[in-house]
């Protein structure tokens, strides 16, 4: 049951002003961190170049199967979903498509405001393609190449050759000496570049419109290059989708050109045969053979033009059985077997899509339904081929027909032979233009319904503001970031400073009791202390400002000597530290001093034989000190100098010996206290720090009681732990320890001296220079 009260004051409770602590302490670096993000983002902001973004919306209408009413009833009839439309609107050969139209690797920079023209052609076979161009007089300029060596000398609106480029500019006009660069970047980058910055995706699921955008720092340029994506995009999917239709198409329009003119030829024949020889009219059976052979002869060009449309059919069909595409072509779809295969085509197409929609393209389900899809095609192909090779043997057949009746005219007249051969040509002809004008009508409008499959909703317009910086927006994360940056490295710094802070972290670390905590004590000038011809370098404040916090912390540090061990002598005190430099002989020299301010007798002797400064706080020599007595070269009364305060003398450290850990171990040096012992009530050894040497470990011996001075902040616990070690080993009688505030840091971790403080129990004291508060201090 004892345990447990123990173990509750053993949990540290953390309160806000911890917190606070952290932040007042590492003030400087959070707002360090907090600036440099905040001016970061400021400049980053104010320098960066606007950004326009321009957007177009398209809508990709349900692509029908040909013949098929399944998916028009289910809507779910195209051939691609939205995913893959978008996959090729952002497709390497589009963007080439886009680039070669806006020519999007002609770069032009330093163009001066009031300098006009236009890039019509531009092209180089140089590695690096980097021209400057210097407007001249009238409309002229000279091309320069990146070393500035002129090339050739130009005309506007005239095609400039020189050596590995060529380029053509039109409307230049400027002031002479005016100058820009020219640049060709490589196709294949600014494709790359031209991919990753476009932007497409479905607005909403399931609506099949796209958003297209592109950002671009020209809001002309961005708006040019969406349209041209868009109509880019349309292009291909006509070009895709009527492929089948435009090669008929062609195909009429090639025969109506040739049939046309035989047309023409052979009714002028006709009509030539007829005025010259006076033969104007045939006979009955004249006039049945030439129907006949015009029968046929039609006959024969519509089986010669569907053979035709059929071998478009089965080239269409052969590529996207190749890409994996599914497809039925429009011809011969009222032929059952056609139809049928179409039907089933389009059932599979939807069982697929139904499929997709909880799976992948590689599941063994969906890849099923893909055998069965290239199945069906295989046997639509088949059925094509089929009714191809049909074709050609009706057009076997057509023919015989055809030659049989030539064969019967070759019995007739001269006279009325020649004039059946002229009426059998003008009149077939003619059968066969009107029939071509039919077949080619019906084509084009075959072509036109394809094309409504994809429409442009909203085409981009011109942006007119910017989209970025959002200044406002990027400002206010800058604040938000910078002070989180900056808390966070507060804290994170507060985490890896492992130092001794405080008087918890003594008694964890140590286990030894705080005797006092010592205040900031800065330096004085020569007006700080009046009358003083020379300013100390350490100020004894105990003396100078008696009425100040570091005085009555002295005054306490002495009351805490006086009780730390009641059973035990005090008279020789010795004072330590783990590291130079932690403010030591200050505080031996005011806690000298405030000893001596009781009346008693008090002797500050400096130990420090190997880096002597005690004396310079009385503006004393240094010799004789310690060595010399120790050695002989002195006796005590020649060592022992007073210094005028109180009752207090001193003994300087005096010529630095090669071997100080010896002579403050030896014989001597025990006489010496000994004989120290009998003149004064209180002797204060300055002894070195104890990590760096072994002298004050040796010193020890001869103390009564041994204070150690730590800086606030400096030392490592682990280091911290290593000198209560080496104090261990030796048995010292440790009273203590002082924390020193030498840096002025402790402040930050105690705050209750100064202003407040000790002047709020009647000492009247004002702010010295010591004391004197920072600006988020005062009250």
């Amino acid at each position: 049951m004892d345990n447990q009260p123990q173990s509750l004051q053993n949990v540290e409770e953390v309160h806000l002003s911890d917190y606070i602590g952290v932040l007042i302490r590492r003030r400087r670096t959070a707002l360090a961190a907090f600036f440099a993000v905040v001016v970061g983002v400021t400049l980053f902001t104010f320098q960066m170049q606007p950004i326009f973004e321009a957007t177009a919306t398209l809508h990709v209408r349900d692509d029908k199967v040909q013949g098929k009413g399944v998916l028009d009833d289910l809507g779910l009839s195209r051939q691609n979903p939205v995913e893959t439309e978008i996959e090729i609107l952002k497709s390497r050969t589009i963007a080439e498509e886009v680039v070669r139209r806006l020519h999007l690797d002609w770069q032009t920079d330093g163009v001066p405001k009031d300098v006009r023209f236009k890039v019509l052609d531009f092209s180089s076979t140089l590695e690096e393609p980097q021209f400057i161009v210097e407007l001249s007089e009238g409309s002229g300029y000279r091309l320069l190449n990146s070393s500035k060596e002129v090339l050739a000398d130009c005309q506007s609106d005239a095609i400039c050759r020189a050596e590995g480029v060529s380029l053509l500019l039109a409307g230049l006009s400027g002031t002479p000496g005016q100058r820009f660069e020219l640049t060709l970047t490589p196709f294949n980058a600014t494709v790359r570049n031209l991919r990753e910055t476009v932007k497409a995706a479905e607005v909403g699921k399931g609506t099949d419109v796209i958003k297209l955008s592109y950002q671009d720092t020209d809001p002309q340029r961005s708006q040019e290059v969406v349209n041209s994506l868009a109509t880019a995009y349309l292009e291909r999917s006509i070009h895709i989708k009527t492929e089948e239709a435009r090669k008929s198409v062609e195909f009429i329009e090639k025969q109506l050109g040739e049939v046309r003119g035989q047309l023409d030829k052979a009714e002028l024949s006709l009509e030539q045969f007829k005025r010259d020889s006076g033969v104007v009219q045939l006979d009955t059976e004249a006039q049945n053979l030439i129907s006949q052979l015009a029968d046929a002869d039609k006959a024969r060009n519509a089986v010669s033009l569907n053979s035709r449309q059929v071998e478009f059919a089965i080239e269409t069909l052969s590529a996207a059985i190749k890409k994996g595409e599914t497809y039925a072509p429009t011809i011969l779809l009222d032929d059952p077997v056609v139809s049928g295969l179409a039907r089933k085509l389009a059932e599979l197409e939807v069982e697929k899509r139904g499929l997709l929609t909880d799976m992948t393209e590689l599941h063994p389900l969906v890849q099923a339904i893909h055998g069965q899809i290239r199945e069906a095609q295989d046997k639509l192909l088949a059925t094509y081929r089929s009714s191809l090779g049909s074709q050609r043997q009706r057009l076997a057949a057509l023919d015989s027909e055809v030659q049989r009746h030539e064969g019967i005219l070759k019995n007739l007249p001269q006279a009325e032979r020649e004039l059946v051969g002229l009426t059998r040509r003008a009149t077939v002809n003619a059968g066969i233009y009107t029939f071509l004008l039919q077949k080619h009508e019906e084509s084009r409008i075959a072509q036109a319904v394809t094309i409504a499959s994809v429409n442009v909703i909203d085409p981009a317009i011109t942006p007119d503001r910017p989209i970025k910086p959002q200044k406002a927006k990027n400002l206010l994360l800058g604040l938000i970031v910078g002070g989180m940056l900056g808390v966070g490295l507060a804290f994170f710094r507060e985490y890896l400073d492992d130092t001794i802070k405080d008087e918890e972290g003594v008694r964890r670390v140590l286990g030894y009791p705080v005797l006092s905590i010592i205040p900031h004590i800065g330096r004085r000038s020569k007006e700080d202390i009046g009358d003083a011809e020379k300013a100390p370098e350490r100020t004894l404040i105990a003396k100078l400002e008696p009425k100040s916090p570091a005085a009555e912390a002295f005054r306490s540090l002495r009351t805490s000597i006086h009780y730390s061990g009641l059973q035990k002598a005090k008279q020789v005190l010795l004072v330590s530290s783990t590291f130079p430099g932690e403010g030591k002989t200050t505080l031996s020299a005011n806690l000298a001093v405030t000893l001596a301010q009781t009346g008693g007798k008090v002797l500050l002797v400096g130990c420090d034989l190997r880096r002597p400064t005690l004396h310079t706080l009385f503006d004393q020599p240094n010799t004789p000190g310690l060595t010399e007595l120790l050695v002989g070269d002195a006796t005590l009364d020649q060592a022992i100098h007073p210094t005028g305060l109180f009752n207090l003398d001193f003994i300087s450290a005096g010529t630095t010996p090669p071997n100080p850990a010896e002579l403050l171990g030896s014989e001597a040096m025990a006489t010496v206290l000994k004989d120290l012992r009998q003149r004064y009530d209180t002797i204060l050894l300055d002894a070195p720090p104890l990590l760096a040497v072994t002298d004050a470990a040796v010193l020890t011996t001869q103390a009564d009681l041994v204070l150690l001075v730590l800086q606030v902040g400096r030392v490592p616990l682990k280091l911290a732990g290593r000198t209560r070690d080496v104090l261990g080993s030796v048995q010292a009688p440790v009273a203590g320890i002082i924390l020193n505030d030498k840096s002025g840091k402790g402040v930050q971790y105690y705050g209750y001296y100064g202003r407040g403080g000790y002047s709020a129990y009647g000492y009247g004291y004002e702010d010295t220079p010591a004391t004197k508060k920072r600006f988020w201090q005062r009250k």
